[in-house]
């Protein structure tokens, strides 16, 4: 990956942290974010490999890995 891949991850990120606060996002907001729904997206996590943290009673997903798997969905690597 070259310094144009990280830094579209990073400003990705930083729109997300800005968007939705902290470092973790919730399935409701990964639908938001993606505009889909959110049986769409538990497959979206599903196939982008994200581990999901139980913080509670609610499963939540790092902004950091969810930045990449966008950014990497628009054919950057």
């Amino acid at each position: 990956m070259n310094q144009a891949h990280y830094r579209e991850i990073e400003k990705k990120a930083n729109l997300l942290y800005d968007r939705y606060g902290g470092g973790m996002m919730t399935m409701t907001q990964l639908a938001q974010e993606l505009n889909l729904d959110r049986k769409v997206v538990r497959n979206w996590v599903r196939e982008h490999g994200l581990e999901g943290v139980r913080v509670g009673q609610r499963i939540k997903y790092e902004t950091d890995q969810v930045a990449k798997a966008i950014v990497n969905g628009r054919g950057m690597v």
